[in-house]
């Protein structure tokens, strides 16, 4: 896509080039089939508690193979990219791809194998959201839900955000598991740490109440 990498191509195209931070931030790979991250967070400066990452690739095609990733994990964390409301899945051209989020969210709130499973919610790539409001791009001329609210970006990520959590309400089979909620942009690293930090406290929490400790 136009953007990032244009803006810096003479950067990027020099002989001794060599990727930034930012510059690995910034690439967009495709998550193909199931791909498991095993790693350490640090707590202030000591050794923490290990992280396994399941990360499930969202293509219709892959789905199917989730299944056994659901057995005994400590919460999900579902991604969804609310910039694409005008974009259709590459796999079916009718099918809105906020829509298909938004089935999909539905189908795992609604799965009794995860009742007792806390759901983080990232409403993502805000930033090109916004890129797209300022654009002059109308989110009722794709969401027709929408009607006539400001095409900016706070009533645009509310409405969203209130969409998926209504879909959470509606759905759980458990009504003591919740939903952590957040807009995000994942090449912000200051911003994605605090999420990071939150999602810990988060299933520490959980594990404290499943030991009757709190």
């Amino acid at each position: 896509m136009p953007g990032f990498y244009l803006n810096d191509i003479h950067r990027v195209t020099t002989k001794t080039y060599s990727p930034s931070n930012q510059d690995v931030l910034n690439a967009r790979l495709k998550t193909v089939g199931v791909v498991e991250h095993l790693f350490q967070l640090e707590n202030g400066g000591e050794k923490g508690m290990d992280w396994r990452i399941f990360d499930v690739g969202g293509h219709r095609d892959h789905r199917q193979v989730w299944a056994p990733f659901f057995d005994d994990v400590n919460a999900i964390i579902f991604l969804a990219p609310i910039s694409a409301f005008d974009q259709v899945l590459m796999e079916d051209k009718k099918v809105n791809r906020i829509e298909d989020s938004l089935l999909l969210f539905r189908s795992i709130c609604a799965n009794k194998l995860l009742g007792k499973v806390n759901i983080v919610l990232f409403l993502n790539k805000i930033d090109i959201l916004e890129r797209k409001l300022k654009a002059g791009v109308k989110v009722s001329r794709y969401v027709c839900s929408y009607g006539e609210r400001p095409n900016k970006l706070q009533p645009v990520a509310s409405y969203f955000l209130s969409k998926f959590m209504a879909v959470h309400k509606e759905s759980k089979p458990n009504l003591l598991r919740e939903l952590y909620p957040h807009l995000t942009k994942m090449t912000d690293t200051e911003v994605t740490a605090a999420l990071i930090s939150d999602v810990r406290e988060m299933i520490l929490r959980k594990q404290f109440q499943d030991s009757s400790l709190m």
